[in-house]
């Protein structure tokens, strides 16, 4: 059996059982609270890139793309990782969401706090009115 679908789903997933479908709909804690790390364990490494490379210079960037795992991060994770079944599907994200959790009080702590600074430097620059 290949990726979560008994019925051996192929990229895209158009056409998934109803099994896949229900875990396609959820959310992804550990897409959206963890984007840095969970792009690259789940075969979506060019979102992983543009979160770090965007996360100082232009946070709203990888806030989106933060934003955009936590709604579809579980449609990427099916179609990019292969799982033995449905249950290690939710075990692997159970874990990540934990993992999302964890790391997403301090990203955001981080961002805000370089947004006060870069803001601050601004002001104190004169660029601000």
């Amino acid at each position: 059996m290949s990726g979560a679908d008994a019925a051996g789903a192929s990229f895209p997933l158009v056409h998934t059982s109803s099994v896949v479908a229900q875990l396609m709909r959820g959310v992804s804690l550990g897409g959206g609270g963890a984007p840095g790390f969970w792009t690259f364990a789940h075969g979506a490494p060019v979102l992983g890139t543009l979160y770090w490379l965007f996360w100082l210079p232009l946070p709203p960037v990888s806030i989106g793309i933060a934003v955009y795992l936590f709604f579809n991060g579980n449609r990427i994770a099916l179609q990019r990782r292969r799982y033995r079944d449905p249950q290690q599907f939710r075990d692997v994200e159970r874990a990540w969401a934990i993992a999302g959790f964890v790391l997403f009080g301090p990203t955001v702590c981080a961002t805000l706090v370089w947004a006060v600074v870069m803001l601050a430097t601004l002001a104190r620059a004169g660029l601000l009115r």
